[in-house]
């Protein structure tokens, strides 16, 4: 996923494509329908996830940043808090409206 985040989105803005990606790989733990305390496949996958958002998080691409912050909104992976932590005092010129966004998303309160 990485990848393609890196190669194409980065430079290739697709309108809402790159944004919305992770809501078909990340809602349903947002909305219950996995759950990461089952363990197996709800665990690993979160993890690997969380893992490719991670990545993308620190690309140098708004449209990356942007999109990997929705999917983390969304994944309610443990370590958003830290992750998110970290991308804003690596970028303490981010505008008000994105540090908002990564606020939200690090609370799981976005849409």
């Amino acid at each position: 996923m990485f990848e393609l985040f890196k190669r194409l989105f980065a430079f290739e803005f697709l309108d809402t494509s790159v944004f919305m990606w992770w809501d078909s790989l990340c809602y349903d733990w947002h909305c219950g329908n996995r759950n990461r305390e089952l363990g197996g496949e709800d665990l690993r996958l979160q993890d690997v996830l969380f893992e490719a958002l991670a990545k993308i998080l620190f690309l140098d691409s708004e449209p990356c940043q942007g999109a990997a912050l929705h999917g983390l909104g969304h994944l309610h992976h443990p370590g958003t808090g830290e992750l998110i932590e970290r991308y804003l005092q690596e970028r303490p010129s981010l505008t008000k409206e994105r540090k908002a966004y990564a606020l939200a998303a690090a609370k799981f309160q976005v849409m």
